[in-house]
């Protein structure tokens, strides 16, 4: 199983356990890592007594970022366009225009063949780029501020 299927089992199980005690538990992307780490230990044990086999990952945290006046959180890879999974309206954004994506526990981004290129603090990318907080990405005009990779 891949780190993202152990992920969303793990957010599946937890989810599962906060219907149960609606009022008192926090969504999943309000527990601290080491709580969201141990219901992936929880459920790679109870994978390993059924014989299935997990890929163990390096811990991830989610990736996020400000664009505007809106901070968007992302646990897992994900595009940036006018077609992305965030959607952007910037006519000068391709349809689908950057890829975020985890590699080894880190955040990259990549340009995906733009018309108009991918900036990470102010240079033109041609390649995938490792993430840190207060790296500036631009999209077209749109400029994104990484809070926390």
């Amino acid at each position: 199983m891949t780190s993202s299927g152990l992920e969303h089992l793990a957010r599946t199980a937890y989810e599962a356990h906060r219907d149960a005690h609606p009022a008192s538990l926090p969504p999943w992307e309000d527990i601290t890592q080491q709580e969201q780490g141990a219901w992936r230990a929880a459920v790679s044990a109870v994978a390993a007594q059924t014989g299935s086999t997990l890929v163990e990952a390096l811990p991830t945290r989610p990736l996020l970022i400000q664009a505007g006046d809106q901070r968007h959180t992302f646990p897992t890879d994900f595009t940036v366009g006018r077609q992305g999974n965030l959607a952007s309206s910037d006519e000068f954004a391709s349809s689908r225009h950057a890829r975020f994506h985890v590699a080894h526990g880190l955040w990259y981004v990549e340009d995906l063949g733009s018309t108009n290129g991918t900036w990470l603090n102010g240079r033109r990318i041609g390649g995938p780029q490792r993430l840190k907080k207060g790296d500036k990405i631009k999209v077209g005009h749109t400029v994104m501020t990484v809070v926390a990779a």
